[in-house]
């Protein structure tokens, strides 16, 4: 039977459901970085690496996401979003997994990029999936999935230190997050589909908005990128223990989950994005400033203000290609280009970072985040809304078989 434009979307509990994996796929695309984060100083010392060494594998997860991210229409095309979203989890379980044997440098660099390329891979599909079967509130569910993000990121932050306690070291913390990233792939719905027949699927390299997009998505995650990996290693310099280091960060976590869910319910209201770009770079600039001139006085504060304007911005950042797209694969195309360049970008941060302490010190590091976040503002402020319906072209339609498990 041929279905209408008008048709609904799909029944009530298969929806439910979609949103259910949504949120569980995000949970695991950030425990591998926070946990890496946390034992950083940890696997400096017991290696023997320098700073600059360390950023360079803090640094390898990124650069898979950029890399896969520009490679997104060759992934929706070939693999769909059902088979490439259980892919990409697996080789998140995979790559946590490897990282048992973390006392080698090479695997941790192999461990660590398997499972960078799984989280790039979900990130570029699960865009996807919003566009398609939830094309009226791409905003609150991308603010929902990035919040499920920040909570895995959360999670893995609290659970390093006591993990380590548990198991008795820090490779054995880093690898028992392939478990939940395995559970959720055998649960993800597996013929889950998105039609590809509504245009080319290659990266769209002409479009001055896509690039602007991916600068912007870019400058900002230098920031996200980099106080995930330095941040514990940040405060344990200034004297603090690694648990009370853990604990900055996961309250600069917790403060983007407060971020990612307040933010975009309220930017959904209204077309244009802008006044909560601004708000919510402005408080990341604030407390990028507070860590660099006075991270003592301020104590939690400067990073709950970081945490927060970075929580609100990011989900609004991956929502521009969705606003600007009329088709699932066109916010598949104009996502991959803008979460691979951004994701490239933001590579360089936690490698930039650790040349800049071990020849200058974190305040020159610091300063050169505040930089990245102000040129961020400025872009932000050059999204005017797009002419025409939010929702894109129109309902879409789904049928109930593609997302049952």
């Amino acid at each position: 039977m041929k279905r209408t434009p008008d048709a609904p979307l799909v029944e009530a509990p298969a929806l439910w459901w979609l949103v259910l994996m949504v949120l569980l796929a995000g949970l695991n695309l950030r425990p591998l970085l926070t946990t890496l984060g946390t034992n950083l100083e940890l696997i400096r010392v017991d290696l023997g690496l320098s700073s600059t060494l360390v950023g360079a594998l803090a640094a390898i997860p990124t650069l898979c996401m950029g890399m896969v991210s520009l490679a997104g229409g060759w992934v929706i095309a070939r693999l769909g979003v059902g088979a490439g979203m259980r892919l990409a989890l697996l080789l998140i379980a995979v790559g946590c997994a490897l990282r048992w044997a973390g006392d080698w440098l090479p695997m941790m660099a192999l461990a660590t990029a398997l499972a960078g390329l799984g989280i790039a891979c979900g990130q570029v599909l699960i865009p996807v999936v919003i566009k398609r079967y939830f094309p009226s509130r791409a905003a609150l569910m991308m603010g929902g999935y990035t919040t499920a993000m920040n909570l895995g990121a959360a999670l893995g932050a609290v659970a390093a230190p006591l993990a380590i306690s548990a198991l008795g070291s820090w490779q054995a913390s880093l690898a028992i997050w392939a478990l939940p990233a395995l559970l959720v792939a055998l649960l993800w719905p597996g013929r889950l589909r998105v039609f590809t027949d509504d245009g080319p699927m290659g990266v769209p390299w002409r479009s001055a908005l896509g690039w602007r997009m991916a600068l912007f998505l870019g400058t900002g995650s230098l920031a996200y990128m980099t106080l995930l990996a330095w941040l514990v290693p940040f405060y344990m310099a200034l004297g603090l223990t690694q648990e009370q280091g853990g604990a900055m960060l996961v309250a600069y976590t917790a403060a983007q989950i407060a971020g990612a869910l307040l933010v975009p319910p309220v930017a959904q209201l209204q077309p244009d994005r802008r006044p909560a770009l601004a708000l919510t770079l402005a408080l990341l600039s604030l407390g990028l400033a507070g860590l660099c001139w006075a991270p003592t006085w301020g104590g939690a504060c400067w990073v709950v203000l970081a945490g927060f304007g970075l929580g609100g911005s990011f989900p609004l950042a991956l929502t521009l290609p969705l606003d600007y797209a009329h088709t699932p694969t066109e916010a598949g195309r104009l996502s991959a280009m803008v979460l691979g360049f951004g994701m490239l970008m933001g590579s360089c941060g936690p490698l930039l970072f650790g040349v800049l302490r071990d020849g200058f010190g974190f305040s020159a590091a610091l300063i050169f985040l505040l930089l990245a976040t102000v040129a961020s503002f400025l872009l932000g402020l050059t999204f005017r809304p797009p002419n025409r319906d939010r929702s894109g072209t129109g309902p879409l339609t789904a049928d109930i078989k593609e997302i049952s498990p």
